[in-house]
Order: C-alpha cells, then structure tokens, then sequence
C-alpha cells in the first residue's frame, strides 16, 4: 500500500488517513470543540462531510452506509456529549457488529471543572461510556499519534467480528499546527483459514445423510459476503432454511427454501442443525436449551463468543464463513444430486416454500379491501409496484415476517436493519444506505412512532436531494408495546386498556412534517389509492426526489381493537 509523509495541522494528517482510507464521507453533526477537523476539510480535498440534525441520527446514517456499501464509515461527533447522544444507535451498531470509526474531541476536564457542561465532567470518563458499546477505544494526547491511531481503529473495526471503535482526539491535537505524519490505509487482517479436511467431512456428512436438517443463518453470511455460498449450499442439499428473527437479510425469504424465524418454528425433530453466522439467542437467557433433542447441532461464525455461547455444539468452527461454505460446497458430486433422500428433500423443501408463498399471497389478497389497509395487502403491494433491486432500511418490529423484506428475489440482498432494537434507526439508516448503494432504490419501511425518534433525518435527504422513498406504516399506536402489555396480563389485558401506546390524539401529519423540510408526500387511506400511491413514490425516487408516503394500516395483533387512552389536561 502507498505511503507518504505529510505535514500540516493534527485535523488535516486525519483527513489525510481518511482520504488514504477511502472515505468518501464524514457523517457528523458539527461541535466548536473538532474546530480543527472542519477547517481541514477545506485545506485537504477529498471527503464529503454529510451533516445530520442529531447524533443518533449521525450513527444511524453511518450504520446504513456501511452496510449498503460494505465497507466501513466514518463519524465525527461533539465531545462526550454528542457521544451519549448517539448512544442507542452505537448500540445497534455494536449489536450488529458494523464496523465504523466514531471519533469526537476532548478536553481536558480539569480545567472546566467539575461542571463542564459538554465535557466529560468530574468522575466520569469519556471512554467509559462507550465502553460496553464498543469494540475498542483510544484517547490521542498527541497529534502525531493521529494518523497511526486512526489507521488501526480503521482495522480493528472491519477484522472479523466487525464493530464499531471509538476514538477521541484530544482539541489541542486537532488543532496544533506543522505536524509530521506517516500516512498509509489499513485493511483487516485475511482470515484465510479454513478447518481441516477432517472436519469439513464430518459436517458435509452430516448434513448430507441428515433425515430432517435445518439451516439456520445469520448476519456473519452479508459480513462475509457469502450470501452465493449459503444459498448454493442450501439448494443443493434441499436444507430449509431459518434465520434469526432479528436476522433478515441473512437469507432471502421469499425464496422456496426458507421455513420461517428459528424463533417461530418447533424446535423438536431435527436430527441437524447448522447455524452459519447465527448469534445464538442473545436476547434470551443463559440456560437457552433451543435444539436440545436435536442429533447434532453444528455452528460456524467470525465470533468464537457467539459459538455455543448459550445452547451447546457439538462441532464448532471459528473462521471466515464464506471459506467455510466454498469448501462445504466443493464437496458436492454430480451424482448426490441423485440420491433419493436427497431428491425427496430437495422435492418436499420447494413444495412447502412455494405453498408458503402462495398462502402469504392469498392471506394478502384476502385483505385487498379491507379499511384501514391491512399490512400484509400494503406488503404485497410493495412488493409488486417496487424495483428488483430495491434495498429496503427496515424499522419494523411487530410485522409478520414476510412484511418487511417485501418481494425477495433469489439473487437480491437487500435488506438493511438493526438488531440493537435502539429506536431512531430507520431514517438516518436509509440516508446512509442511498449513499452506501446510490445504483439502487431505496426504500425507508417505518412505523408511525419510530418517525418521531429520527424525523429531522429528513432534513438530510432534502439538503443532499437524496432519492429515498419513505413509507410510513402508521397505526395510530406504539404495536409492539401494546402487544407486549397484553403479554403482561394484569388489569391492562383484562380491560383491554394499554396505558401511553396510543398515538391518535393529537394525529401525527408526516406528509405536512416531512413538507416543513422540503420533501413532498401524500396520505394512503383507501385501500384502492395504494398501489398508485406506490407508483408516484417510484416515480418520484426515479426522478431523483425523496418522497413520503403516510399509510393508514389497520392495527393488527392482541389488544388491537382497543383505541382506549388516557387524557391528561392542566388544571387551571
């Protein structure tokens, strides 16, 4: 790789190892105290700032860009506040394992005080609270340390597990002036292992002579890049295929093989199970037994702490998974495809995966009339009206699988979400995505009360004339709080009355909020309107303009038919 040496102030040797890098943008929200960050991005050409109107915002956009791009992102925030700011979507990163650069300044507390009001102030530490939502961390004192800390928080986040870093440059180093630095990219390390012929045999044999195997996928698989592999693999074997219920993207779910979220799906019978890439249930607790009278239960992942970190293997294999899947695959012989249990399998998967679908579309379609829209018509629908090559920013929790990726394709990725479950991911996600992946539409799929935790990003998508499409699934309700209320019992289920989930009175306009920002839009509230709204919203992004579109569904699920609320009025 080409090295130089440069000289100049300590903001410019790091735009400097950024441009080496291969930033395209700076994803920030502009603080005083990285004064010497922004004035050399006016001396040092070559990276876009990309401003956003809130630092959970800023770290969605970043999370959306690496992922569309698959490459790692770049963010700038202000001090330790605009760091706790951005808190929740450095989560999600941090739970999704997307690898970005989170830099801000620093001052020296002492001479603020204790009450430094943007400063991390007496007994805390900036570094402490990013500590557990973070893969590393580095304070820089020394502005000639800049470019060589930069440069390894740049590997350390896209070395297998990937993640987010954090580094915070101290003001003074930004600032000080006729500094030397070695300028060079950093790339990940090759994780070129694969296990040996022993072990490849035995998990290829496995799933081979397997009576009922199951295939479960997670993220690892886009990390990786893998996605010809894993799709390879399970068409040949005749594998159905689960991902996790927060995994969409890891498999294509409307392909025939897919069976459904391992979550959903009876954990009984299966003499096989091989999970690629999967984290192993790590919202459930630490006696997980999920698979307990499966056979053999295998695991392959970039993480060797996901590897049987709750419910336990039998094989397990820390490497690089799209290696792994190649030599899995290369084991394949013309004549296995011949086999009758193989053939039988192969059969039985794509007969149940083509009536899923067709129920799925028949369940919509029995729904075509229905006011309000029903989600699954509104999902159908989309998944009709939208592009081939539409990558979809998904903030949906409550919606039924097939809802969010819409229309899947065999060969089509593109699904972008956040496992972290940190509200306000959606719009800055999909200003990120369109700048990770500007080739192809994207679409922003949200609920009503998600819009209110990131509404500003629209802002964004009007100031850079981003052509994002934003569809705004809104039911009058927070859906998966009501839902998990009903869960609860207690005197809300029994009077089907769910306290601060209900979101109609005051009713939200988005089309006029989205207005106030320079975006155009239009309400859906007949059924029969919806697919020509659809069509102006693709007609729109295909001209190059962000477009909004507010959709009245029907409240689905337990405890939907309440519209109960509490009402609070000032005494006078």
């Amino acid at each position: 790789m080409e090295k130089k040496r440069v000289f100049g102030t300590g903001g410019e040797l790091l735009v400097h190892q950024l441009v080496a890098q291969g930033v395209p943008y700076a994803f920030t929200n502009t603080g005083s105290a990285e004064a010497g960050f922004f004035n050399a991005l006016l001396t040092v050409p070559g990276v876009q700032p990309i401003l956003l109107l809130a630092e959970s915002l800023v770290l969605s956009a970043a999370d959306g860009y690496a992922k569309a791009a698959r490459k790692p992102a770049f963010v700038n925030v202000h001090l330790a506040a605009g760091t706790r700011q951005g808190s929740g979507q450095l989560q999600n990163a941090y739970f999704d394992g997307t690898p970005m650069v989170v830099t801000a300044a620093m001052r020296d507390v002492g001479s603020y005080g204790d009450h430094g009001a943007l400063v991390a102030s007496g007994g805390f530490s900036q570094m402490g609270t990013v500590e557990d939502i973070t893969k590393r961390r580095w304070e820089v004192w020394d502005a000639g340390g800049i470019p060589t800390v930069t440069r390894r928080a740049f590997k350390d986040a896209m070395t297998f597990p990937t993640g987010p870093v954090y580094v915070a440059y101290a003001s003074a180093a930004l600032e000080a002036t006729n500094v030397e630095g070695l300028i060079q990219a950093a790339d990940a390390p090759h994780m070129g292992m694969t296990p040996d012929a022993g072990v490849i045999h035995a998990i290829w044999d496995a799933l081979l002579n397997a009576e009922k195997p199951l295939l479960v996928c997670g993220p690892d698989i886009a990390a990786a890049g893998a996605e010809d592999e894993i799709l390879t693999l399970a068409e040949r074997l005749g594998l159905p295929v689960a991902t996790g219920i927060f995994d969409y993207g890891s498999f294509p779910v409307h392909h025939p093989n897919y069976a459904g979220a391992v979550e959903t799906l009876s954990e009984d019978g299966y003499d096989v199970v091989c999970c690629v890439g999967y984290r192993q249930n790590t919202r459930g607790n630490a006696a997980d037994l999920r698979f307990a009278s499966a056979g053999t239960i295998i695991g392959i992942g970039h993480d060797p702490s996901q590897l049987g970190n709750t419910f336990p293997l039998d094989v397990a294999v820390w490497g690089n998974v799209r290696h792994m899947l190649s030599a899995l695959n290369a084991s394949w012989k013309d004549a296995d495809a011949r086999q009758p249990h193989i053939e039988r399998r192969r059969a039985d998967v794509r007969a149940l995966g083509e009536q899923r679908i067709r129920t799925l579309h028949d369940e919509a379609m029995a729904r075509a009339t229905d006011r309000p829209i029903h989600p699954n018509y509104l999902a159908h629908l989309a998944g009709e009206v939208l592009p081939g090559n539409t990558l979809i920013v998904s903030e949906s929790f409550r919606n039924a699988d097939h809802l969010m990726p819409f229309g899947f394709d065999k060969s089509q990725w593109r699904l972008v979400r956040s496992f972290g479950a940190s509200l306000g991911y959606g719009i800055g996600a999909a200003v990120g995505a369109q700048l990770g992946a500007p080739d192809r539409p994207v679409v922003c799929s949200l609920g009503d009360g998600a819009v209110m935790y990131s509404a500003s990003g629209f802002w964004t998508m009007a100031r850079y004339g981003l052509p994002i499409l934003t569809i705004v699934w809104n039911n009058l309700n927070y859906q998966t709080v009501r839902t998990n209320f009903h869960t609860f019992g207690g005197e809300m289920a029994k009077q089907k009355k769910y306290p601060e989930v209900y979101l109609g009175e005051p009713e939200i306009d988005f089309v006029m909020l989205a207005k106030a920002q320079g975006i155009q839009g239009s309400e859906v509230r007949e059924p029969k309107d919806l697919k020509a709204a659809l069509r102006r919203g693709v007609d729109a992004i295909t001209a190059g303009e962000p477009y909004v579109l507010d959709v009245r569904v029907a409240t689905v699920g337990t405890g939907a038919e309440s519209t109960w609320h509490q009402r609070f009025k000032l005494r006078k």
